[in-house]
């Protein structure tokens, strides 16, 4: 049915362990979630004007788009936090 070359082959392939690729320090991540979170300035609890602003812009543009599209079961609610910090 299979020759031996071709069952050693496979168990050569089962055993060897896959790579994964190294991630790297992204600096530009981290200051953006610096300043998002308020983590070196005043307000310690909250996102600052514009990411909520901006957040808020996002899912507006989302909803329009869904709803454009007659995607009505997609849609739901914002979720007002006050800038309270929730991820």
């Amino acid at each position: 049915m299979f020759i031996q070359e071709e069952i050693t082959l496979w168990e050569n392939e089962q055993n060897v362990k896959p790579v994964f690729a190294k991630k790297h320090y992204d600096p530009r991540r981290s200051k953006t979630r610096e300043y998002r979170k308020g983590i070196k300035s005043v307000h310690y609890n909250k996102e600052c004007t514009e990411a909520r602003r901006d957040d808020n812009r996002k899912y507006r543009v989302q909803m329009k788009r869904l709803m454009r599209s007659e995607k009505y079961e997609l849609l739901h609610g914002y979720q007002r936090t006050g800038g309270r910090i929730t991820w």
